[in-house]
């Protein structure tokens, strides 16, 4: 896994990567985290599997009990917050000089920021798990769950979503960074302000690890890491929405000190 190791750039090999420009040589971000930074793209991932993986082997009844429930348990209070800093970081891009001057970037961002509010608002049922008002009756007879949350009516509203986030971290965190390391151009075409960066795969790998564990356990019934592994995939769904967004506001950053042009 090729990372970058320094935050410089070096205007003589070429322009950065920006969807509206078509005229190449384009060169890398610079500003995409090496391995100097590998403290929070590496060690935040890894160590959440790990101490989760523990707790649902050797400590059972404390994972059931602190991580698991609903509400105030520690899985879903990290399923309501990383998505809340996730909104936070792409409300702020959409206000930058270079976003609002790009339209495709702009309506990305919308997308982005809205998607974050809806999982955080989902996963806590807008509120309700934390202020524990009843479900109004009508609601009660079409939500599965008697929550005030549209995920558990349709699963358009879920497993849509959950499936098109998790086809994109497997094409975004694992197949394009494999590419890169076969062909240079992946990462140096006009569109590649879009692609994830080669930091995002261990994120990306944690994720696949649990979502093996959940389909073992749907398909053989077996326990495998932790109990209701698919609370566990959801963690690190969202970490790689957030790693994401905090690395795609470091290339805006470079974009808006790239220089006009480059001779």
């Amino acid at each position: 896994m090729a990372l970058n190791a320094t935050s410089t750039t070096d205007p003589e090999k070429g322009r950065l990567p920006d969807s509206v420009n078509r005229d190449g040589p384009f060169r890398t971000f610079s500003s995409d985290p090496g391995w100097n930074e590998a403290w929070w793209w590496l060690g935040i991932p890894v160590v959440a599997a790990i101490t989760l993986a523990a707790f649902g082997t050797f400590a059972t009844e404390f994972y059931l009990k602190r991580i698991l429930p609903e509400g105030y348990g520690a899985l879903e209070l990290a399923h309501f917050f990383i998505p809340i800093f996730g909104m936070i970081i792409a409300v702020r891009l959409l206000f930058r000089p270079f976003v609002r001057q790009h339209k495709l970037i702009f309506v990305f961002l919308c997308l982005a920021a809205f998607s974050c509010l809806y999982i955080a608002g989902e996963e806590h049922s807008w509120g309700q798990h934390f202020f524990h008002w009843q479900t109004p009756e009508y609601w009660s007879q079409v939500n599965r769950q008697q929550e005030t949350n549209l995920h558990n009516t349709l699963h358009l509203f879920d497993k849509k979503p959950r499936a098109l986030l998790e086809i994109g971290i497997l094409i975004g965190g694992l197949i394009i960074p494999a590419l890169a390391r076969y062909r240079a151009d992946v990462r140096r075409n006009r569109w590649s302000l879009f692609f994830p960066p080669d930091a995002i795969v261990p994120t990306a790998l944690c994720a696949l690890l649990f979502k093996i564990a959940d389909t073992l356990r749907d398909n053989f019934h077996t326990l495998v890491l932790v109990p209701r592994p698919s609370e566990a995939t959801e963690l690190f769904l969202y970490f790689f929405l957030l790693f994401y967004l905090i690395m795609f506001a470091r290339r805006i950053d470079e974009l808006e000190r790239e220089p006009k042009h480059i001779a």
